[in-house]
């Protein structure tokens, strides 16, 4: 279920922190890596003048070859198998992330969090990876006020549900990850005037199955419930799903998951319903 993990890479600091987790990834299933480092084409854009598209491409390709096989060797000491994809792609960053994430189970990513509207208008790799994949992205923002790695990275992990399939789509993986490594499994319902289900026999059949329950129901803005309750618990994680809305309604109306992941101190894994087109 998570054997395949697809990690972009722009040998930033913050995107390396990811593999400060990889001992944690590998309790959960992962056996294998692949590594995509894309030579960035829109960067051109910005340069005034002429200039020597191939020499430039060779130029980068030199400057990440070294820092690839820092990465490899990490992975590997790690008893992982990993996948270098060369030779390295050339173009649009998001469009190869999502190229190359059919062969994987997930992609792990980092966001820096811009919170300019202008760079949220105009979008990050990490925001347009997570609108249009059709593979859970587990979005990794490492934030000053929290010391980083944070022990057992899915020792508690809560799981916003509302009774959607996309809400039941993340449940499935928290569940999947909890049975792995004993995890406590927090569930979080914001009551909502449209929703109809049964939490307690939710909670009774996840317990049946030996897993560590507990149940929050509250009233209020979603997005705002979740992250304070995160921050309560201590949840080490937030798996959730999301409905996938459209980037100008997301912008000017906000989404529950956008908010989220926006916000979170901790890793959030995102998920939507396999049949969504985006």
């Amino acid at each position: 279920m998570l054997e395949k993990m697809l990690f972009p890479t722009d040998l930033s600091e913050s995107n390396l922190k990811i593999l400060e987790y990889i001992d944690d990834l590998e309790m959960v299933g992962v056996k294998e890596v692949g590594v995509l480092y894309v030579i960035n084409l829109s960067k051109l854009s910005d340069v005034s003048g002429g200039i020597d598209v191939d020499a430039y491409i060779e130029e980068e390709t030199k400057k990440a070859e070294k820092g690839i096989e820092k990465i490899k060797e990490l992975i590997k000491n790690k008893g992982l198998a990993v996948n270098v994809i060369r030779p390295f792609p050339v173009g649009d960053p998001v469009a190869e992330i999502l190229n190359y994430s059919k062969d994987y189970d997930f992609i792990a990513m980092n966001s820096r969090g811009a919170s300019a509207f202008k760079k949220i208008l105009l979008g990050s790799v990490s925001e347009g990876v997570l609108r249009a994949s059709k593979k859970p992205v587990y979005i990794f923002k490492f934030d000053s006020r929290v010391d980083y790695p944070m022990g057992n990275l899915f020792g508690k992990i809560l799981v916003p549900f509302d009774f959607s399939e996309h809400a039941r789509i993340a449940l499935d993986y928290a569940v999947y990850v909890a049975k792995k490594v004993g995890s406590e499994l927090h569930l979080l319902h914001v009551v909502e005037p449209e929703c109809n289900g049964d939490l307690n026999k939710l909670v009774e059949d996840l317990s049946k199955e030996g897993l560590k329950v507990s149940v929050h129901v509250q009233s209020g803005v979603p997005h705002k419930i979740i992250l304070r309750k995160q921050e309560e618990l201590g949840a080490t994680t937030i798996f959730m799903g999301s409905r996938g809305v459209g980037v100008v309604r997301a912008l000017l109306l906000g989404s529950t998951s956008d908010s989220v992941i926006r916000h979170s101190r901790v890793p959030v894994f995102v998920c939507k319903l396999p049949e969504v087109e985006m």
